[in-house]
């Protein structure tokens, strides 16, 4: 049973995680399931960085709503998310992602790869696999991941290692359900300069070393940029909800249509909800939804925000000036000469969040991700490091 996950202790401090706290062996009967958007780097390009990171937010409502809740482990990199999946939901998530594939194609003419690679398999080919668990608010429980076996199982997907640990979109047995998934804040300026899309890969093998890697990182960006608090790429003063495109994308991405009569009913729910909200908000009504009281909704997208991870790379987005940047890049840049790491880095002036909910259960995530490309242009840029390495 998916047990194993919910019942490991949490850190209270997303730091601690590379400070002691224990890491956990992921058991040999689990599977790894990575999913990413083929030529994201070419839609980016063509401006479409909201529709990449909307197909990466429904894979996660797809799996989520499998298991009920969202107390299981994922990462969200931008383009893709990466999940460990128990035995016993493989099946049933296996065709909700397949369902996925086939709605992200007809949504918004993109190609998903998705493939599920037997943590057994990885541990036979002499890779490791730990995970620890951060509680990043009440509502929100952060996964993060450690070892080899996610770099070799996204090789063996790309390359096509085995046939079988491909999914395709006629292994659907039921419709994916991607009620929870929700886009309708408009792109989010910087209130310091810069949003800063950081992808950092500690080099050396040992968990331990790359520990304290990832700690010297977090200790620089705390000195430079200040508390949590101080970079964090959403602000309540600058959080809006969308008047049109992003609410069009949602009632797309739920309905996998552009027109028609289900579209158009979907979207005038989105704007009566919308409206809702936006009254709440504006007039401090104390509306409840679910567990939100309406009025207090900016604060709850700040709090339970997944702007910082750990999946084998830290992955960070950073609001800050230009001056704050070059000495980050600079202190990196050092750590790359010496050896210690590879990295990619990416300047938007703005970021854009991605909406996941698990009302009944009182769950809810909001990824946030750097515009213009974000994570997906600083993974560009660490590739082509790590080639000429």
């Amino acid at each position: 049973m998916d047990d194993f996950y919910k019942n490991l202790k949490a850190s209270s401090k997303f730091q601690n995680i590379f400070e002691g706290t224990t890491v956990t062996k992921v058991p040999d009967d689990w599977f790894v399931l990575i999913t990413d958007i083929v030529g994201s780097t070419k839609a980016i390009e063509e401006g479409r960085y909201k529709d990449v990171n909307t197909a990466g937010g429904l894979t996660a409502i797809a799996v989520a709503n499998v298991y009920g809740h969202m107390d299981f482990p994922f990462v969200f990199g931008g383009d893709g998310v990466t999940f460990l999946l128990p035995i016993n939901l493989l099946f049933p998530i296996r065709s909700a992602i397949a369902d996925t594939i086939s709605q992200v194609k007809a949504a918004f003419g993109l190609e998903m790869r998705a493939g599920i690679v037997p943590v057994q398999e990885l541990y036979r080919a002499g890779a490791e696999l730990f995970l620890s668990k951060f509680k990043a608010s009440n509502h929100y429980v952060q996964c993060s991941l450690f070892g080899t076996a996610l770099p070799l199982a996204e090789q063996w997907i790309k390359e096509g290692k085995d046939e079988s640990y491909l999914v395709r979109e006629n292994e659907k047995i039921l419709p994916a359900d991607f009620t929870g998934f929700t886009c309708r804040w408009k792109d989010i300026p910087s209130e310091r300069g810069e949003i800063v899309s950081l992808i950092v890969k500690p080099n050396h093998s040992d968990l331990e070393v790359c520990k304290k890697i990832v700690t010297r990182v977090l200790n620089f960006i705390r000195s430079e940029y200040g508390e949590e608090k101080d970079y964090h790429p959403l602000s309540l003063n600058q959080i809006e909800l969308d008047n049109g495109d992003h609410l069009r994308k949602e009632a797309v991405a739920k309905t996998g249509k552009h027109s028609g009569i289900k579209y158009r009913l979907t979207l005038i729910q989105i704007w009566i909800e919308r409206t809702v909200m936006a009254l709440a908000m504006n007039w401090k009504l104390p509306i409840k939804s679910g567990h939100y009281s309406l009025d207090r909704l900016k604060e709850y997208q700040v709090m339970s925000a997944d702007f910082r991870k750990y999946d084998g790379t830290l992955k960070m987005v950073i609001d800050g000036s230009k001056k704050h940047r070059l000495a980050l890049e600079s202190f990196l840049e050092q750590l790359e000469r010496e050896g210690l790491i590879h990295f990619g880095l990416f300047v938007s002036n703005r970021s854009l969040m991605t909406c996941v909910l698990k009302v009944a259960s009182s769950d809810e995530v909001h990824f946030v991700d750097g515009a213009d490309g974000g994570f997906a242009m600083a993974a560009k840029s660490l590739k082509e490091k790590l080639k000429t390495s």
